[in-house]
């Protein structure tokens, strides 16, 4: 029987959706599979009004890095999944927003279509 093995996770974060759902979902799957190193990428796009806040779970072994694109989101996203190559995506969704998403697809869905790696879609939570 095979095992499976997380050793980086990439998650995109911005102001809206809240990415906290989407942190908190890899952190229980990291656990879940009992992953003791594991490296975490939190991925801001843009300069505007920095990083969020989010509230880090710490375990020993597990490190945290945080990196600022600007430019298109998607763009940036799949650039980084390119790059760094990680196991896993996890991104914080709240759908399709208006019109133009419609058309196009949202930023998840969009990722989704052209990455590499394995995506999970958390819904972000509502207020």
């Amino acid at each position: 029987m095979g095992a499976v093995k997380l050793r980086r996770i990439l998650i995109p974060v911005d102001h809206e959706p809240d990415a906290q759902a989407a942190l908190e979902e890899a952190y229980f799957l990291a656990t879940g599979l009992g992953c003791a190193d594991i490296e975490f990428r939190l991925l801001h796009i843009g300069t505007e009004r920095g990083m969020p806040a989010l509230s880090l779970p710490h375990q020993p072994g597990w490190k945290w890095e945080e990196r600022l694109a600007p430019g298109d989101a998607v763009e940036r996203i799949l650039d980084q999944e390119s790059e760094w190559r990680p196991d896993l995506l996890v991104m914080a969704t709240d759908g399709r927003r208006d019109f133009f998403d419609a058309l196009r697809g949202s930023t998840t869905e969009r990722v989704l279509h052209s990455a590499h790696c394995p995506v999970l879609a958390v819904p972000a939570k509502s207020d």
